[in-house]
């Protein structure tokens, strides 16, 4: 963010002005979905997905198997939750 300073990723994950901008970034690309399209809940993952550490291939696509089963909580919690965001 702009005038923030340096902060690490899972201080960036937690920073209000920074979710309030990925709240923003939601809403502008639900505009030209449909509902059935669209991001209803969003959690701000602090692993980034590389070919090194197993979540990407060498073509970079996502090894949907590996992030399923390394991060079935967080996929546990959007899924659980009420309406709402899940940050």
């Amino acid at each position: 963010m702009h005038g923030k300073g340096e902060m690490t990723v899972d201080e960036a994950a937690k920073d209000p002005d920074v979710l309030a901008a990925l709240d923003a970034a939601v809403t502008r690309a639900n505009q030209v979905v449909s509902r059935a399209e669209s991001i209803r809940k969003f959690t701000v993952l602090t692993t980034d997905f590389t070919v090194e550490n197993g979540y990407l291939t060498p073509s970079l696509k996502v090894k949907r198997a590996e992030v399923l089963k390394d991060f079935a909580g967080d996929i546990e919690t959007i899924y659980a939750d009420g309406p709402a965001a899940v940050r």
